[in-house]
């Protein structure tokens, strides 16, 4: 996608963009948090954990709430998601 003067991307150069499973903004990376699903079925916070990553915008709790509502986590993982998942990162968000 390009803006109106014809660049290609829409953050700051050499940062790159992703888009929020919660609200669906696209921020840089650093406006936002990494998710991974456990082998578990949990969800951890983390830029540099192993597996498919999900992002959400950085101490929003609304996201967390939001991308839950959505079933988004499962969809955007790739696998199962346990049902207090969300609760628990909203904790480790406050926390």
């Amino acid at each position: 996608r390009r803006d109106p003067c014809g660049r290609a991307g829409g953050g700051v150069a050499g940062t790159p963009v992703r888009t929020c499973i919660g609200c669906r903004r696209q921020a840089p990376v650093t406006d936002l948090v990494r998710v991974v699903a456990g082998p578990d079925g949990t969800l951890r916070l983390g830029r540099t954990l192993e597996g498919r990553g999900a992002w959400l915008c950085a101490a929003s709790l609304e996201c967390v709430r939001l991308a839950d509502r959505r079933k988004a986590y499962a969809r955007a993982l790739r696998t199962t998601v346990a049902p207090a998942a969300a609760v628990e990162l909203e904790a480790q968000l406050m926390g």
